[in-house]
């Protein structure tokens, strides 16, 4: 996350909620709204530990759903890495070009995927050097116990990418729905209005604005974060990156110093 960004987002949040508090203090004709403040703090309590709750309830989901895509790109990795290794059990010639799928595989990802999932989108590149790792394991020889051997370790390892591939995609979808959104903003509108009721004039207004300021702050990043964990591919301080992907990639091209893949350094095939 942009902590800049966060940082304004707060400060707006602050300056709106004390301002909005200033001019009530000004338009008020009784020097106090609520006459009996025990009462109005039990019913702000009850408006507040709502919203808390089902914060907290959001909040878990999309800690969970950031969770799960920074496990499974994790994951997904490391099927890549496995499967680049076991390629080694077959012919040279065989192994040599799943070899030069698998490193435009994870460059693509690097490369094509991972802006394109900030937008909730896969790559179209990606999918056809899926499709071409595909077309080369169903023609692997296996004539040998090795062989053999490797092509169902291949494949365990191929379904582990595929299952995890689609894992970090379906995260790239946001979980926080519309509705819910609205839900929370209501609710964070609710708690910062709510302390409006307390407006008091016999107070000072240092006070009274820094409890305005206080609860504004809450609402205004508690909402930002849970924004930033249900985005967590938008390439900001603390979003995913293919970290895991670009270790793997430099791994197989330093396992293998002389291969020369069919696809430019961001994974788009070469030209024929």
């Amino acid at each position: 996350m942009n902590l800049l960004f966060l940082a304004g987002i707060v400060a707006v949040a602050v300056a709106a909620g004390v301002s909005l508090m200033y001019a009530v203090r000004r338009a008020a004709r009784a020097d106090y709204f609520l006459t009996d403040t025990t009462r109005g703090s039990a019913i702000f309590g009850v408006v507040g530990t709502a919203f808390a709750v089902l914060l907290a309830f959001v909040m878990f989901v999309a800690f969970q759903s950031y969770t799960n895509a920074r496990d499974a790109s994790t994951a997904e990795a490391s099927a890549v890495g496995r499967m680049f290794r076991t390629a080694q059990f077959f012919d040279p010639a065989q192994s040599d070009e799943l070899h030069d799928q698998l490193v435009c595989y994870g460059r693509a990802i690097v490369h094509q995927e991972w802006p394109a999932m900030a937008d909730g989108e896969s790559s179209q590149v990606v999918d056809q050097w899926r499709l071409d790792l595909e077309d080369t394991i169903r023609q692997l020889d296996q004539r040998t116990p090795l062989e053999q051997s490797g092509f169902r370790q291949l494949l365990q390892e191929r379904d582990i990418r595929s299952e995890t591939r689609r894992d970090r995609l379906t995260e790239a979808d946001p979980v926080v729905s519309a509705p819910v959104w609205v839900i929370l903003g209501l609710g964070g509108a609710a708690t910062i209005g709510f302390v409006l009721l307390f407006t008091d004039r016999r107070e000072s207004f240092a006070v009274q604005a820094a409890l305005m300021a206080t609860v504004a702050a809450m609402v205004a990043a508690s909402l930002t974060l849970v924004w930033f964990l249900d985005h967590p591919y938008e390439g900001e301080n603390g979003s995913i990156e293919p970290t895991e992907m670009e270790r793997t990639v430099a791994n197989m091209e330093a396992e293998r110093p002389g291969l020369s893949p069919d696809c430019t350094a961001s994974g788009d095939p070469r030209p024929a």
